[in-house]
Order: structure tokens, then sequence, then C-alpha cells
């Protein structure tokens, strides 16, 4: 007969050692099915498997023996399933930031599967979109460029209004530099490279109408760039690849419009009430 433990788990008991996690005796339950491992009395299926390995990088190469594939993530599986028992003995499944995470976690799982939805709702574009969407973005096909530039980078201050005043009157990259260390901001030089295909269309038209020579301010990741171009090297496509490329593209601002449009009848219908002081800020009032 089975010994429940504190975090609910019936269980041949054995004492144990390292992380103080219980060790079980096989407690009567076999393996079949869809279930291919049972850690301490809970199952592990196929389907969780599966699951596991969506997150592999692809294409799986034909050389990969799947068999072994699937045991190595079966191991990993196990691993995680003992640290979660280790976890839930020490009640840490109890705490609010553990339900906190939960509730986020689950929220977004659900609001990737809307969007996974939606995707499937989205006709896919059609020859015409595709040439249209080739034609009035030029820097992403024909014109696409790898602009390599002199560089500073540096974290981003609390007051960027501050920042834009004192870069306004700096037209070279030492002129930057300094105007820079006027305001407390030591930055690192270097040389960086934009591709002008891979940019965020309205910033690589920033870019090509940049003149010679002059800094110019730009987000990278979590910091911020003070850059000079200093060459402009064609990137050549052909004709599949910029088709493709396109089709991407289109079908990605598709899925963004249609997300948006979702979302914005979910809250025109919505009744949502604020706590004091976290109300959004109304816009200001137009002007007559």
């Amino acid at each position: 007969m089975g010994i429940r433990t504190r975090g609910g788990i019936s269980a041949c008991l054995v004492a144990g050692a390292g992380l103080g996690l219980i060790l079980l005796a096989g407690c009567g339950k076999t393996p079949k099915g869809q279930v291919v491992a049972i850690v301490n009395g809970n199952d592990i299926s196929m389907q969780q498997l599966s699951v596991e390995a969506q997150d592999l990088p692809l294409p799986i190469p034909e050389t990969i023996d799947r068999r072994a594939l699937s045991k190595a993530i079966l191991q990993a599986v196990i691993d995680r399933e003992l640290e979660v028992q280790a976890a839930r003995e020490q009640r840490l499944d109890k705490t609010p930031q553990f339900l906190a995470l939960k509730q986020r976690n689950e929220e977004e799982l659900l609001a990737g599967m809307l969007g996974h939805k939606i995707a499937q709702t989205v006709p896919l574009p059609t020859a015409e979109e595709i040439r249209n969407y080739v034609v009035t973005h030029p820097l992403q096909f024909g014109q696409r460029q790898r602009l390599v530039l002199d560089q500073l980078g540096f974290a981003p201050p609390g007051d960027r209004r501050r920042l834009a005043t004192v870069l306004t009157d700096a037209h070279s990259l030492d002129a930057a530099a300094a105007a820079l260390r006027s305001i407390g901001i030591a930055a690192e030089r270097g040389q960086g490279a934009i591709d002008t295909g891979q940019a965020d269309p309205e910033l690589a038209r920033q870019l090509d109408r940049a003149p010679a020579g002059e800094p110019i301010l730009l987000p990278q990741g979590d910091r911020l760039v003070v850059g000079v171009i200093t060459a402009r090297e064609p990137i050549r496509m052909s004709s599949d690849d910029i088709r493709i490329a396109a089709a991407r593209a289109v079908r990605a601002a598709a899925l963004l419009h249609e997300s948006q449009a979702q979302i914005a009848a979910a809250r025109s219908t919505a009744e949502i009430s604020y706590g004091p002081g976290f109300a959004p800020d109304k816009p200001p009032a137009a002007r007559r």
C-alpha cells in the first residue's frame, strides 16, 4: 500500500539523498499504450514527447537516429519531472510568485493558440499583392543594401528628450561622442552593420535618406546606437527569393492586421475598470 507524501503523491517510499527526492520501486504501474515512462507514479506520455520535439531546430538531419532522439528527449523530460516533484515537495507551487507566473504562462499560451487559429482563417497573399509589396518596398528587394556603420553604443538614459537635444548639433561621430559625455553617457565605439532587407521598412527609409557622415540615433535591442554610415554594399536577390520573402511579409502584415482588428473589436465591447492611477492617459484634445 502506498504512503501519501506532503506533495500529495501516493508512492512507495524509500529514503533518498541528493535533492531529497523520493525514489519509487515501481509501485505496480507499468508503462503501456501512450505512456512511455512513469516517474514516481506520474505518467509521461507520447504526446508530451511530441510537444517537446516541437522546440527542436528544424530541419532535423536525415542522419539522426529518430529512436535515439526520442529517448534523449524522454530523459530530458524525466529530469524536469524530477525537478518539478522536488519543487512541489518544497511547496514552491503554492507561492504567490508561482501562481502569478502560472497565470501569465497560461494566458500567453491561449493567446498564441488564438493567433494560430487566426492564421488558419487569413488567406495566402495573391500574386498581385506580392508584386505590389515588392514595388513599394524597394529597400527590401531591388535596392536592398548592407550598411556598414561606425557607431557608439550605450544604455538608454532616463531622459530621451535631453539626449535628442544634445545630439542635434553633432555632425560627426566625434562630436556625438563629446555630446554624450556632456550628459554623463559613456559610449562604446565600434562597428556595426544593418541589412535594409531585414530592418523595419520605416527605419530602412530613414537610413536611405541619411546624409553622408551624419550621425543617426538608432535602436539596437535594449541599447541605443549613434552611427555614421561608412559604406553601402548592394545585396542581390534571385527572383524566387524575392517572391518568397515578399509573400511572407505580406502574410505577416495580414495576420497582424487581423489580430489587431479582433483585439479592437473585443475592447469595444469589454467592460474594463482601472484602479486609481492605472487608467491610460487621455489623448490631448484636438485644436480647433
